[in-house]
């Protein structure tokens, strides 16, 4: 597989590197986390397609009423900077896929959706940006749908609002070797 060279803050380069479950980012408006994490689900988009591996990442958020409130645009916007992504991806109003057809990207409101995600299969990365008001029952029951056993990641981007929230406790506090924060 040849290599490509991502440009990616320094401060997140850790969290992108070497094998890990959950990928999580915290921080002020403008600090580069969503596009970073945005671009990083399209390389491990591509990666996945061209292992052969299908299946379907999910970006979440708490609220999401419609396309134009999810991480859609983000996406797109990081595949077309990006000439190597560019050409791998059929990009449509609605949808985001690779070029064989093997991954796929989905868009869900947690608040509405939750329930409905035990049943979702294959799924390879969940990505819940604005992610400061999700509850902890909320991360209880999205957790376990990581199932792809060596391949599934959460990756979770917020700004903090409250020390206490379920996000900062669960993600900025762990001391779980498999959880990498920044």
């Amino acid at each position: 597989m040849s290599k490509v060279r991502v440009e990616l803050p320094p401060k997140l380069l850790d969290v992108f590197s070497g094998n890990s479950f959950i990928r999580a980012a915290y921080g002020g408006r403008g600090s580069a986390k969503t596009r970073s994490f945005a671009k990083m689900s399209a390389v491990r988009a591509m990666m996945w397609a061209k292992a052969g591996v299908s299946g379907i990442i999910l970006c979440g958020r708490q609220y999401m009423n419609s396309l134009d409130e999810s991480s859609l645009n983000e996406v797109k916007q990081s595949i077309n900077e990006e000439p190597f992504l560019r050409d791998y991806f059929t990009i449509t109003e609605r949808t985001i896929k690779t070029n064989n057809g093997l991954v796929e990207y989905k868009f869900a409101g947690l608040d509405r959706n939750l329930e409905s995600l035990k049943s979702k299969s294959r799924l390879l990365l969940v990505w819940v940006d604005e992610a400061e008001h999700i509850t902890e029952h909320a991360w209880e029951i999205l957790i376990p749908t990581l199932r792809v056993e060596g391949e599934s990641e959460l990756w979770v981007t917020w700004n903090p609002e409250r020390k206490g929230s379920a996000t900062n406790k669960r993600f900025r506090d762990s001391t779980d070797p498999l959880t990498k924060c920044v």
